[in-house]
C-alpha cells in the first residue's frame, strides 16, 4: 500500500513540534546574540586598550619629561620644547584616529591642567598651557596622576561628545610628573558596535526563519510518513488495517481497475474460546499467528488487511479462483496443525471475484466473499459439533 501522496493537516503533536522547535532555535539565537555582543564589546575593550598601551609606549620613550615642568604658561607655546611636544602628539593622534592626544599635570593650586594639546591650535576646542581639565575626565587623571595608570571601562559623556579616555604617567627621577592623556571617539566605537551588532542581529533572525523553513520541511518529510503508517497498520498485527483497505478501495476508482480483483475473506473460528481460556494475551497470539500465515502465502501476490477484531481480507489480481480454493484448503488443514496456547488455528474462508454484472464496487465482492466465508464457518461448525457427537458415542459405548 502507497500512502505517500496522501495529503493531511498537521496534528496536533506536529503543531506542539513545530512550536517547540523555533523556540527554542530563538532562544539558542538570542544566546549567541548575547554572546557576541559580550565578545564584540570586549574585544573592544580589548582593542583599545592594546591601541593606547602602544601609543603610550611610544610616546613615553619621546615626550621630554621636562616639558611638564618647564612649560607653565601660555607664554611658553611657541617655544622649542612646546613644538617638539605638540608635534610629536599631532602626528601620533592623525596616525591613530585618536580624538584627543594631550598632556597634563598638577599646578601650584594642586588642580589638572593641560600642558601641551595635539589638536590643531584653530580648532575650537583646542586648549592651551594652564586650562583646567574638564570635570568629567578628572577622577580617571587624579589616579594617573597619583601614579597609576589609568583606562576608563565604559564610556564618558562630555560637552565635546562621547568619548573613551585613558591615562600613563610620565616619570622623571622615579617621580610622576604629570600623565599622557588620550580620548577614543565612542561615537566610531559605538558605531562600529552597532553595526557588528545588526548584521548579527540580522543573521540570528535570518538564522530562525531559515531553521523554521527546515524544520518544517523535515517534520513533514520524516515523521508525517511515521504518522500515516501509524494510521494505516494495526498495532497488533503489524499489517494493513481497515483504514489502508478502504484507502485502497477507494483508489480503484473505475470498473476497470476492479476488473480482475478476487477477494479473499478470513475470519477465526475459536478466538472467544481462546480468549476465555487462556486470556487476551493467548487470544492476540491466536489473531497474529493467522495474520502472519496470511502474509507469508500472499506477500508477492497480493495485499492482506485485518479488518475487524478477527477478521481478514486479502486482495488478490488475476488469480485462478479454482486454484486458490484448492490452496486454501491446503493452507487450512495446516493451520489445524499450528497449535496456539493449545489450541489449533482454526478459521474460516470464503472467495469472490469481482464480477461488474452482480458489484457496483469492489465492497459488493468482500460482501460475498463474507457471505461465502460465513457459509464455510457454519459448515465446519457442523462439522465440528458431528465429530465431537461421534467422540461421544464412541465413549459411551
Amino acid at each position: 500500500m502507497n500512502t505517500d501522496s496522501i495529503s493531511t493537516p498537521l496534528s496536533g503533536t506536529e503543531r506542539k513540534i513545530l512550536l517547540s522547535v523555533p523556540l527554542a532555535i530563538l532562544a539558542t539565537a538570542i544566546s549567541i546574540f548575547g554572546i557576541f555582543y559580550y565578545q564584540v564589546t570586549k574585544g573592544v575593550s580589548n582593542t583599545v586598550l592594546e591601541r593606547s598601551g602602544a601609543i603610550f609606549s611610544y610616546l613615553t620613550d619621546r615626550i621630554p619629561p621636562q616639558s611638564l615642568v618647564e612649560l607653565n604658561s601660555a607664554a611658553d607655546e611657541g617655544g622649542p620644547l612646546y613644538d617638539e611636544v605638540q608635534d610629536l602628539l599631532t602626528s601620533v593622534r592623525q596616525l591613530t584616529a585618536v580624538r584627543y592626544l594631550y598632556t597634563a599635570r598638577l599646578n601650584d593650586q594642586g588642580k589638572a591642567v593641560y600642558v601641551v594639546d595635539g589638536l590643531d591650535p584653530a580648532a575650537e576646542d583646542f586648549r592651551h598651557i594652564g586650562d583646567l581639565i574638564e570635570p568629567e575626565v578628572l577622577p580617571l587623571l587624579t589616579r594617573c596622576l597619583q601614579g597609576n595608570p589609568a583606562h576608563a571601562d565604559k564610556v564618558i559623556s562630555t560637552d565635546w561628545g562621547d568619548v573613551l579616555p585613558a591615562c600613563e604617567p610620565i616619570r622623571r627621577d622615579g617621580r610622576t610628573v604629570g600623565a599622557i592623556v588620550m580620548e577614543f571617539d565612542a561615537g566610531l566605537i559605538s558605531g562600529s558596535i552597532r553595526k557588528a551588532l545588526s548584521i548579527s542581529l540580522i543573521g540570528s533572525c535570518s538564522l530562525v526563519v531559515l531553521f523554521i523553513f527546515v524544520t518544517t520541511w523535515l517534520l513533514r518529510r520524516l515523521s508525517v510518513p511515521l504518522y500515516r503508517k501509524l494510521a494505516y497498520t494495526d498495532l497488533l498485527t503489524g499489517i494493513n488495517n481497515r483504514n489502508a483497505f478502504e484507502l485502497d478501495t477507494k483508489r480503484l476508482c473505475s470498473r476497470n481497475e476492479q476488473q480482475g480483483l478476487s477477494v479473499l475473506a478470513c475470519d477465526l473460528n475459536m478466538l472467544k474460546k481462546v480468549n476465555d481460556q487462556r486470556g487476551h494475551a493467548a487470544g492476540d497470539q491466536y489473531i497474529i499467528s493467522l495474520a502472519r500465515l496470511l502474509v507469508e502465502r500472499f506477500k508477492d501476490r497480493g495485499q492482506t488487511y485485518r479488518t475487524g477484531g478477527d477478521e481478514f481480507a486479502t486482495l488478490l489480481r488475476n488469480v485462478d479462483v479454482a486454484a486458490l480454493r484448492a490452496e486454501m484448503d491446503e493452507l487450512h488443514a495446516r493451520a489445524l496443525r499450528i497449535s496456539v496456547a493449545g489450541f489449533p488455528l482454526f478459521f474460516a474462508y470464503g472467495i469472490a471475484s469481482f464480477d461488474p454484472e452482480r458489484d457496483a464496487d469492489i465492497h459488493a465482492t468482500l460482501t460475498r466473499a463474507d457471505a461465502e466465508m460465513y457459509a464455510h464457518k457454519r459448515a465446519l461448525k457442523r462439522e465440528h459439533e458431528k465429530e465431537g457427537a461421534g467422540e461421544s458415542d464412541r465413549k459411551t459405548t
